[in-house]
Protein backbone atom coordinates (compact mmCIF):
# COMPACT_ATOMS: atom_id res chain seq x y z
CA UNK A 1 0.00 0.00 0.00
CA UNK A 2 1.11 3.69 -0.83
CA UNK A 3 1.89 6.05 1.80
CA UNK A 4 -1.23 7.00 3.64
CA UNK A 5 0.00 10.19 4.93
CA UNK A 6 -1.03 11.49 1.32
CA UNK A 7 -4.26 10.84 1.67
CA UNK A 8 -6.91 13.27 2.46
CA UNK A 9 -8.82 11.18 4.58
CA UNK A 10 -6.09 10.47 6.92
CA UNK A 11 -7.06 12.00 10.54
CA UNK A 12 -4.66 10.32 12.90
CA UNK A 13 -1.45 8.93 13.56
CA UNK A 14 1.86 8.72 14.27
CA UNK A 15 4.21 5.80 16.35
CA UNK A 16 3.23 3.98 19.13
CA UNK A 17 5.28 1.61 21.23
CA UNK A 18 5.16 -2.14 19.18
CA UNK A 19 3.97 -4.15 22.63
CA UNK A 20 0.92 -1.73 22.38
CA UNK A 21 -0.39 -2.41 18.34
CA UNK A 22 -2.97 -4.85 19.65
CA UNK A 23 -4.50 -2.70 22.22
CA UNK A 24 -4.50 0.12 19.78
CA UNK A 25 -6.11 -1.92 17.05
CA UNK A 26 -8.99 -3.24 19.53
CA UNK A 27 -9.48 0.45 20.68
CA UNK A 28 -9.93 1.39 17.23
CA UNK A 29 -12.38 -0.98 15.92
CA UNK A 30 -14.53 -1.17 19.13
CA UNK A 31 -14.55 2.81 18.42
CA UNK A 32 -15.60 2.66 14.75
CA UNK A 33 -18.68 -0.74 16.20
CA UNK A 34 -16.07 -3.40 14.77
CA UNK A 35 -15.74 -6.67 15.90
CA UNK A 36 -12.26 -6.96 16.03
CA UNK A 37 -11.36 -10.64 17.04
CA UNK A 38 -7.77 -12.84 16.94
CA UNK A 39 -8.04 -13.56 13.01
CA UNK A 40 -8.16 -9.75 12.63
CA UNK A 41 -5.28 -9.47 14.73
CA UNK A 42 -3.24 -12.43 13.29
CA UNK A 43 -3.32 -10.44 9.83
CA UNK A 44 -2.09 -7.35 11.29
CA UNK A 45 0.65 -9.21 13.50
CA UNK A 46 1.43 -11.55 10.35
CA UNK A 47 1.49 -8.19 8.01
CA UNK A 48 3.68 -6.11 9.92
CA UNK A 49 7.23 -7.67 9.30
CA UNK A 50 7.10 -7.12 5.60
CA UNK A 51 6.34 -3.12 6.18
CA UNK A 52 8.61 -0.42 6.53
CA UNK A 53 7.83 2.95 7.34
CA UNK A 54 11.28 4.05 5.50
CA UNK A 55 9.85 2.31 2.22
CA UNK A 56 8.12 3.31 -0.62
CA UNK A 57 4.41 1.33 -0.15
CA UNK A 58 6.08 0.20 2.82
CA UNK A 59 3.06 0.10 4.84
CA UNK A 60 -0.55 -2.19 5.59
CA UNK A 61 -3.66 -1.15 5.21
CA UNK A 62 -6.62 -3.13 7.17
CA UNK A 63 -10.10 -2.18 6.73
CA UNK A 64 -12.26 -1.85 10.24
CA UNK A 65 -15.94 -1.87 8.85
CA UNK A 66 -17.60 -1.11 11.42
CA UNK A 67 -20.43 1.42 11.66
CA UNK A 68 -17.72 3.81 11.12
CA UNK A 69 -15.50 2.63 8.65
CA UNK A 70 -11.77 2.77 8.90
CA UNK A 71 -8.80 2.11 7.39
CA UNK A 72 -5.77 1.07 9.83
CA UNK A 73 -2.54 1.49 8.44
CA UNK A 74 1.04 0.06 10.17
CA UNK A 75 4.27 0.21 9.28
CA UNK A 76 6.92 -1.16 11.23
CA UNK A 77 10.34 0.88 12.18
CA UNK A 78 12.57 -1.67 11.78
CA UNK A 79 15.56 -2.03 14.72
CA UNK A 80 13.36 0.06 17.04
CA UNK A 81 10.50 0.08 19.47
CA UNK A 82 7.80 1.55 17.76
CA UNK A 83 5.21 0.78 15.05
CA UNK A 84 4.25 4.32 12.99
CA UNK A 85 0.19 3.79 12.50
CA UNK A 86 -1.96 6.03 10.70
CA UNK A 87 -5.84 5.78 10.62
CA UNK A 88 -7.93 7.29 7.55
CA UNK A 89 -12.09 7.37 7.05
CA UNK A 90 -14.50 9.92 7.85
CA UNK A 91 -15.20 9.39 11.74
CA UNK A 92 -17.86 11.94 13.41
CA UNK A 93 -16.66 14.22 15.86
CA UNK A 94 -16.51 12.11 19.20
CA UNK A 95 -14.98 8.90 17.12
CA UNK A 96 -12.19 11.06 16.11
CA UNK A 97 -11.59 12.12 19.24
CA UNK A 98 -11.25 8.60 20.67
CA UNK A 99 -9.15 7.65 18.69
CA UNK A 100 -6.76 10.42 18.32
CA UNK A 101 -6.89 9.86 22.33
CA UNK A 102 -5.83 6.49 21.98
CA UNK A 103 -3.04 7.03 19.61
CA UNK A 104 -1.86 9.75 22.14
CA UNK A 105 -2.01 7.45 25.32
CA UNK A 106 -0.40 4.48 23.10
CA UNK A 107 2.51 6.51 21.98
CA UNK A 108 3.66 7.92 25.92
CA UNK A 109 2.65 5.01 28.06
CA UNK A 110 3.05 1.11 27.85
CA UNK A 111 -0.36 -1.36 28.50
CA UNK A 112 0.30 -4.08 30.21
Amino acid sequence: MGDPSSSAATFGGGWIFGGNLRPLCESAAEFSGYDFDDSDWQAIENALPGTDVEKPGGWYGYPLSGRVPLTLLVADDPGSSVVFVRITGEPDDRTRARIKAALHLFGRYTVR
